[in-house]
């Protein structure tokens, strides 16, 4: 279902565990593996004695390092591209002096000005991949944040599926625990739904996925008239997702969507939040709605936010 999926790196130990559990996503051929570099202000190093082209050295060295170790962990036949982009933009001293930019090299793939979520977004649609998948944090995270700020720019720019994998696992510190989440990440799903058509196109990628055990149809209604045509709904799309040796169980709740959907989420231990990045009142070019945004920056465990189809 996901040939080629984008995985960005900040070679943290956080970075690793995320790619630890690629091997779980269903249809994996390629990866495309992007590091970014913030190289728009030298200044920052001038007065440290640090060379950005030393740093850019080490960054194509730790990503190809990577992308080899990444092809002989999952499968021998599964293609690797690793992408370096730096961020440069024109600067100068308080004098007036241009200040060193970093020099061009092989491997390296330069870009003036932009942030680091907006690289990798761009480079999203360049690939053409299918899905992208991240951690909620990187390494210059404070502490306790939710969600981290590139995370969040992806979330709301790319226009691929995004795969949002925050789960103790990654802060853990035995990395061998991997193999219990990850081969399990899709086997028990918790599918949201407001019967819109992009709701629609995230119940269309269950169908499409092998090694789903388990499936909870949930909707949250306002009202409590509002039970019956949620749950007949709820029944149909159950009938349609129905596959042999498979659980498929509906939940009608109503209150706050996104609390409602958590809570059920952490009371039920589901494996996966899968989601449109869109409501049914939300316009198409507003790329993801403020219920799929909560659940993403709150959720403890993966999140699918499946985009609406261009």
């Amino acid at each position: 279902m996901y040939n080629k999926i984008l995985v960005p790196t900040d070679f943290s130990s956080y970075a690793h565990r995320v790619q630890d559990c690629l091997a779980a996503v269903p249809g994996i051929e390629e990866i495309v593996l992007i590091h970014v570099l913030d190289a728009s202000n030298p200044k920052e190093l001038e007065g440290k004695g640090w060379s950005w082209d030393s740093l850019i050295d080490e960054a194509r060295t730790r990503l190809e390092e990577q992308a080899d170790q990444l092809t002989h962990e999952e499968r021998k036949e599964l293609r690797v591209k690793p992408v370096l982009k730096v961020i440069i933009e024109p600067m100068s001293g308080a004098d007036g002096v241009n200040l060193q930019r970093p020099k061009p090299g092989s491997g390296v793939d330069f870009v003036d000005g932009g942030s680091i979520g907006q690289v990798i977004s761009r480079l999203t649609a360049e690939e053409n991949v299918s899905l992208v998948c991240m951690g909620a944090q990187g390494k210059g995270l404070i502490e306790g944040m939710l969600l981290g700020s590139v995370s969040t720019e992806v979330l709301r720019q790319s226009e691929a599926d995004l795969l949002i994998i925050r789960h103790k696992i990654l802060l853990g510190k035995n990395r061998d625990s991997k193999d219990n989440l990850c081969r399990d990440i899709f086997s028990k799903v918790m599918l949201t739904t407001d019967f819109s058509v992009a709701g629609e196109e995230a119940a269309a990628r269950i169908k499409e996925m092998s090694g789903v055990k388990e499936v909870l149809l949930v909707n949250v209604i306002d009202k409590e008239n509002d039970f019956k045509q949620a749950a007949e709904s709820l029944n149909r799309l159950r009938e349609e997702l129905a596959a042999p040796g498979r659980k498929i169980t509906v939940h009608v709740l109503q209150g706050s969507s996104s609390d409602e959907i958590l809570s059920l989420g952490k009371k039920q231990d589901v494996s996966l939040i899968m989601m449109s990045s869109q409501g049914k009142s939300w316009k198409r070019q507003i790329r993801v709605g403020s219920t799929t945004f909560d659940v993403v920056r709150r959720s403890e465990c993966p999140v699918l936010v499946v985009r609406p189809a261009k």
